[in-house]
This record gives C-alpha cells, structure tokens and sequence, in this order.
C-alpha cells in the first residue's frame, strides 16, 4: 500500500512482481508488529527505540532502489529515527 502511494501505481505489472518479490522489501516480523504497523509510514508508525535506526536506513534503501517518493511527514520520522544511529 505504501508502495503504491509512493509511485508504484505508475509501474508495469513486471516490474511490480518484482518488488513484490524482493527479499530485501520483505522484512518477517510476528503478527502483532505487523497488524499494528498495518499500512502505516514512518510518520505513523516506528518499531521499538532499539530498531529505529536499522529500520529507517532500511526504509530510505528500498525506497531509492525502487525511486519511490517519500513525503515530508515521511521524511521528518525518518530523520528522527536516524537520530538514534
């Protein structure tokens, strides 16, 4: 979903299975995390003080790999979480 608002609607259908398929995108976590992070950004959700910078550093990856678009509540968590690097 996040994908999606962020350019993938402009993708070919190749190019988003590939994402989709990404080992690097998918990240495993326990339901909990999962349902409570849901469709959320950075803006909207963070992990644990102790992960935040592994996962922002993470997030900004995939999104340049994949030339996504960040918005600017997206891009003021992330630079918070950097903090914690």
């Amino acid at each position: 979903s996040e994908a999606w608002v962020s350019g993938a609607d402009r993708w070919t259908p190749e190019r988003r299975r590939r994402f989709a398929n990404d080992l690097d995108v998918l990240l495993a976590v326990d339901g909990p995390t999962n349902a409570s992070k849901g469709r959320t950004d950075p803006a909207g959700w963070r992990p644990r003080k102790a992960f935040q910078c592994e996962y922002a550093i993470r997030w900004i990856t995939i999104k340049k790999r994949w030339d996504l678009s960040a918005d600017p509540s997206e891009r003021r968590a992330l630079r918070e979480m950097l903090g914690y690097c």
